[in-house]
C-alpha cells in the first residue's frame, strides 16, 4: 500500500540528503536524537493468524458454555440471527480475548461512555459458575491450534486471567502468538458501537488510527518531543528573570560592599553573569562543613510526640483488650462451634434425629437444630471477636514502631547526650510486649523531641550570628547565575529545535501525502462499492495538522457540488463511511491477522448498499477470513442473489440463555435431505407419505430453479441485477411448470415442459408427478426414496444449467 521502507530509516536518509541552508548541523542533531526506536524484530510469530472457533460461557448473553466453529482460511462467513440471541456476545469474546479491551466500555460509543452500566451488566445472569471466553486461532501453517482463554475470577471485568494453550497443553505467552502492537495498528475487530465511532468520534483519535496504519504514527511522536524541547527550552529561558528581580529586592538597601557589585553587575539591559560569578566564588565561605553540620542541626526533628501520644493510646486500650479476650473461653468457643457444626452436618446427612453417642431417639430434633445454630453463630461471633482484638494489637505495635526512627546519620558515632537518647529510642524497635513497649516509649518520646528542639535552636542561633545577612543574598544570587547559565545555553537549542521543528513539518506533510495517496484510494474503492447509487461521492482523504490538533479531511460532493461530509451523509453512508476507513487498515498486505470480525455493518444501510456491502465483504474474504454478524437477513439475501459463496449459521437463544449455534446447508441439498429423511420413515402412514414426499420434493426443485434464474438473470443486459429488481421478476404464488420456465427460459410463460425434456428427460413427467402427489392426485407413491432420487438429479441438472443452453423457443442460442 505504501514505501515499506522503515520509517527511522526514511527519515535518516531525508535529514543527510537535507542541504545545509535548510537543515542546520545542530538542528539536524536534534533530529537524530528524536528519531524512533528501530523495530524488534518479530520472532516466534507465525502468520496469519486465522480463527478457528469462539466460545463463551456466562459471558452477556451466552448462559452455558456456547461454541462457534468458523471455516479455517479465507472465506465469508455470516452469523445471523435475531436481537438478544447473543450474536455480539460471540463478536466481543473474541475482541476481549486477544486484546483485554471492548468498545463498549472505554467510551467508543460515539464519544459517551457507559462504563458503569456495561461493567456491572457484562455477567449473564443465568449462568453461576466462572465466565470465560476463549479463541481457538490457527498460526500460519501450524496445524495445531491454540487457545487463547480469558476467565474472571471476581466481580469486575478487570478480574480476569488470560492462558494461551496448545493442543498438546503446552503454555505460551500471549505475545508469543499475537502482537499487541499490531493489534492497535491492524485492528481486526469492528463493533458496532465502534462503526458509529470511528467517523463522530474525535477527529485526533481518527487521526491517530489512520497515522499509525499508514506507519507515520511515530512522526507525532518526534513532532512532540520537538516541541517539547522547544518548550523546555523557553521556560528555562524565561526563569532568570524573576530571579534577578527577587536578588535586586534583597540587595536593595544593604550597607555592604559586596551588594554594590552584585546590583552593578545586575543592572543594565543585558546582567554580567560573569561578574556575578566571580563576586560568589570570591566571598565563598571556605568552612562548608561546619555551616552543613549546623543548617542539619538546626533542622533536625525528633518523634512527633502528639502522633507517638496516639499511637501508645491506641497501644495500651488494645493490650487491655486482649488481657480480657485472652483469660476468655475463646480457643474452646472455636472448637466447641466446630463440634455443634460437625453435629448438625451429622443429623443432615443421617436424615434422623438419633444422638450418634447415646443413642436416644429424636434428641436431635428440630427444636435442638435451631438451637444449636443459634449457640454457633455465638460462639462464631466470640471466636472472631478474639481474633479481631490480636489484630488490633498486632497493628497497634506495628503503628508504633512505624514512628521509631533509627538514628540519624549526622549523629552515629557521637557520644553526645541527644546521640544517646536517640540509640535508646531506637531499641524500642526490638520491643515486642506490649506494656514494655508503651512504657518505654512512653518516657524516651518527650524527652528525645524536648533535647532536639533544645538542639536544633541552638544550631539554629549560631548560623544566624554566623552570617545574618549576606547569606541569603548569596544564595538568591547564585540561583540567578545557575539559571541565568542555563538559560543562555537554552537559547541557541530553542532556535535549533524551533528549525528542526519547521523542517520536520514540511516533510510529515510530505510523507503523509504519498502514503495517504493509496490509502485513499482503498478507501474510495470500498466506498464506490457500498454506495454505487449514491449521490455522495468520496474523493480524497486526507490528514491535515497534528496528533493532538489535527483530523481527518474528507473530500466529499454530493452531485458534484462539494460539500461537508456529515452534514450531507445519511447514517448507513456514515457507516459506509466508516467501513471504508476501516477495510483498508484491516486488510492491509502487512497486518498479522489473516481474519476480520465485524458486527452488524448492515444497520441503517438500505437494501443496495447492503448488496454493496456483500460485494466488498466478496472481495475481502478472497484473502482474509471474514466474519459478520448480523440480524438483519437481507445480507444473506444480497449474498445469495449475487452467488457469494459463504458459510452461514444461525444463532438462535432459549430459555436460561442457552445459545444455540447452527450451521445451514445449501439451501437445496437441505430440502432434498428432508424430503430424504421423511422418505425413509417407515412409520410414516401411507396416505402422508404420498402428499408429503412430492410436496418436499417439488419445493425443493422450486429453490433450485429461483437459484438459477438468479444466477442467469443478475447479468442481465450488461449490469447488475439488482436484488429489487429481481424480486419483481419472481412469478408470485406461482406452479412449478413457471418456476422452471422461470429458471430455463427467464419468462414463466414459457413452454416449461419441452425445455426440461431437452435438458432432464423424463424431467416433465417427474414434475406432473410432483404436482399431482402434491394435491392429492396420485393414488400412491410407489418407491419414495426413487422420488427423491428423481428428483435430486433434476434439481442438480437445472442448477448447473445456463442460459446459452435453451433459447427461449426451446433452440440452442
Amino acid at each position: 500500500m505504501y514505501d515499506e521502507t522503515p520509517l527511522r530509516q526514511l527519515i535518516t536518509e531525508r535529514i543527510e540528503d537535507a542541504e545545509p541552508s535548510t537543515l542546520s548541523p545542530k538542528a539536524a542533531a536534534l533530529l537524530h536524537e528524536t528519531l524512533p526506536e528501530p523495530a524488534p524484530e518479530e520472532e516466534g510469530r507465525a502468520g496469519p493468524v486465522y480463527l478457528r472457533s469462539i466460545t463463551a460461557a456466562g459471558w452477556r448473553g451466552v448462559g452455558p458454555e456456547a461454541t462457534l466453529d468458523l471455516p479455517y482460511g479465507p472465506g465469508l462467513t455470516v452469523v445471523s440471527g435475531s436481537n438478544g440471541t447473543g450474536k455480539s456476545s460471540f463478536a466481543e469474546a473474541a475482541e476481549i480475548a486477544l486484546t483485554g479491551f471492548n468498545a463498549r466500555w472505554d467510551g467508543s460509543n460515539g464519544g459517551k461512555p457507559r462504563v458503569k452500566v456495561w461493567r456491572e451488566g457484562w455477567r449473564n445472569l443465568h449462568e453461576a459458575t466462572a465466565p470465560q471466553v476463549a479463541v481457538s486461532l490457527t498460526l500460519g501453517d501450524a496445524a495445531e491450534p491454540v487457545t487463547v482463554r480469558r476467565t474472571w475470577h471476581g466481580e469486575k471485568v478487570e478480574d480476569a486471567r488470560t492462558t494461551v494453550v496448545r493442543e498438546d497443553g503446552t503454555e505460551l505467552k500471549l505475545d508469543e502468538c499475537v502482537n499487541a502492537s499490531m493489534l492497535d495498528v491492524y485492528r481486526p475487530f469492528l463493533p458496532y458501537s465502534e462503526l458509529g465511532s470511528m467517523v463522530d468520534g474525535t477527529m485526533s483519535d481518527l487521526y491517530r488510527k489512520i497515522s499509525t496504519f499508514i506507519g507515520l504514527g511515530q512522526l507525532a511522536e518526534m513532532d512532540a518531543k520537538l516541541a517539547a524541547q522547544v518548550k523546555e527550552c523557553k521556560e528555562t529561558e524565561a526563569r532568570p528573570d524573576p530571579l534577578r528581580t527577587l536578588a535586586v529586592e534583597a540587595l536593595d538597601g544593604l550597607d555592604d560592599r559586596r551588594a554594590v557589585d552584585a546590583m552593578r553587575a545586575l543592572g543594565g539591559r543585558t546582567p554580567d553573569v560573569e561578574a556575578v560569578r566571580d563576586l560568589l566564588d570570591r566571598d565563598a565561605v571556605t568552612d562548608q562543613g561546619d555551616a552543613a553540620r549546623l543548617r542539619a542541626l538546626a533542622s533536625l526533628a525528633g518523634p512527633d510526640e502528639a502522633e507517638v501520644t496516639g499511637a501508645l493510646a491506641r497501644l495500651r486500650a488494645a493490650t487491655a483488650a486482649f488481657e480480657d479476650v485472652r483469660h476468655s473461653d475463646a480457643e474452646d468457643a472455636h472448637r466447641l462451634a466446630g463440634l455443634l457444626e460437625t453435629a448438625l452436618e451429622h443429623r443432615r446427612r443421617s436424615g434422623n434425629a438419633h444422638c450418634p453417642l447415646c443413642g436416644t431417639e429424636d434428641l436431635l430434633d428440630q427444636a435442638w437444630a435451631e438451637a444449636t445454630r443459634a449457640e454457633i453463630e455465638r460462639l462464631q461471633a466470640e471466636a472472631a471477636e478474639a481474633e479481631a482484638v490480636r489484630r488490633t494489637l498486632s497493628g497497634a505495635k506495628r503503628a508504633v514502631h512505624d514512628l521509631v526512627q533509627p538514628v540519624p546519620d549526622l549523629l552515629r558515632g557521637e557520644e553526645s547526650d541527644l546521640a544517646g537518647l536517640w540509640r535508646e529510642w531506637s531499641l524500642c524497635r526490638s520491643l515486642t510486649d506490649p506494656a514494655e513497649l508503651a512504657r518505654r516509649a512512653g518516657l524516651l518520646a518527650p524527652t528525645l523531641a524536648a533535647a532536639c528542639r533544645q538542639v536544633g535552636e541552638e544550631a539554629a542561633r549560631r548560623l544566624t550570628d554566623r552570617d545574618t545577612v549576606w547569606r541569603p543574598v548569596a544564595v538568591r544570587l547564585a540561583e540567578w547565575v545557575e539559571a541565568a547559565e542555563k538559560a543562555r545555553d537554552a537559547t541557541g537549542r530553542r532556535k535549533s529545535a524551533e528549525a528542526a521543528r519547521k523542517w520536520f513539518r514540511k516533510l510529515t506533510d510530505e510523507l503523509r501525502a504519498e502514503r495517504m495517496e493509496r490509502f485513499g484510494k482503498h478507501a474510495q474503492d470500498v466506498w464506490a462499492k457500498l454506495c454505487e447509487s449514491s449521490s455522495v461521492s468520496l474523493g480524497r482523504v486526507m490528514l491535515k495538522g497534528t496528533a493532538k490538533q489535527g483530523g481527518v479531511e474528507l473530500d466529499v460532493s454530493v452531485d458534484d457540488h462539494e460539500a461537508a461530509a456529515y452534514s450531507v451523509m445519511s447514517q448507513g453512508e456514515l457507516h459506509s463511511l466508516a467501513l471504508s476507513l476501516f477495510i483498508p487498515r484491516a486488510t492491509h498486505e502487512a497486518s498479522p491477522f489473516g481474519f476480520l470480525v465485524i458486527d452488524d455493518p448492515v444497520q441503517s444501510m438500505d437494501t443496495q448498499k447492503v448488496e454493496g456491502l456483500a460485494a466488498v465483504l466478496s472481495e475481502c474474504a478472497r484473502h482474509r477470513q471474514v466474519v459478520v454478524f448480523t440480524h438483519d437477513n437481507r445480507l444473506e439475501q444480497a449474498i445469495t442473489h449475487l452467488g457469494i459463496e459463504a458459510t452461514v449459521h444461525r444463532i438462535s437463544r432459549e430459555e436460561q440463555s442457552h445459545v444455540t449455534v447452527e450451521r445451514m446447508k445449501d439451501p437445496v441439498k437441505q430440502a432434498i435431505e428432508e424430503a430424504r429423511e421423511v422418505s425413509l420413515d417407515c412409520s410414516l402412514p401411507q396416505v402422508v407419505a404420498d402428499r408429503v414426499v412430492p410436496a418436499m420434493c417439488r419445493a425443493a426443485l422450486e429453490v433450485a430453479c429461483v437459484e438459477t434464474a438468479r444466477r442467469t438473470l443478475r447479468d442481465e443486459q450488461g449490469r447488475r441485477l439488482s436484488l429489487a429488481e429481481f424480486e419483481k421478476r419472481v412469478p408470485e404464488q406461482a406452479r412449478t411448470k413457471e418456476y422452471v420456465a422461470f429458471a430455463l427460459l427467464g419468462d414463466p410463460a414459457g413452454d416449461a415442459h419441452a425445455a426440461v425434456e431437452r435438458l432432464h428427460p423424463g424431467g416433465g413427467a417427474l414434475i406432473g408427478e410432483l404436482n399431482r402427489g402434491a394435491h392429492g392426485g396420485l393414488a400412491t407413491v410407489t418407491d419414495r426414496k426413487e422420488l427423491v432420487r428423481r428428483t435430486e438429479r433434476l434439481a442438480e441438472g437445472v442448477r448447473r444449467f445456463g442460459r446459452g443452453a435453451v433459447g427461449p423457443q426451446g433452440g440452442a442460442r
